[in-house]
């Protein structure tokens, strides 16, 4: 079965005893996605390298895919991503942001 995580634009809570594996791991992959790389304390390894900044939209779609399958891949074993795709939203007339839909099945063994 395939799952999606649809990453907020505001900060999420963390539960600390979600009701399911798969709510465990949509909610490491929410946390992973939206952390940037060094920055948690106590597990800089955590999050992505958020220096693909300033680049023509359609190469930093696919460089930012490839960073958070292998962050995702690195971080969260239990997932297995199958697609990523990207939600446009205009900040300003000249700004946007670009909001990562994240699809993934568990890996085998995995219930």
């Amino acid at each position: 079965m395939e799952y999606t995580v649809d990453i907020p634009t505001a900060g999420t809570w963390v539960n600390f005893s979600p009701a399911s594996l798969v709510e465990e791991v949509k909610q490491n992959i929410r946390t992973i996605a939206s952390t940037a790389l060094g920055s948690a304390p106590g597990s800089r390894t955590i999050g992505v390298d958020w220096e693909l900044v300033d680049e023509p939209i359609n190469i930093v779609k696919t460089r930012i895919a490839g960073v958070l399958m292998a962050a995702i891949a690195e971080q969260e074993p239990r997932a297995q991503i199958t697609r990523i795709d990207f939600r446009e939203q205009e900040t300003d007339g000249m700004y946007g942001r670009l909001v990562p839909i994240i699809r993934f099945i568990l890996a085998e063994g995995e219930t």
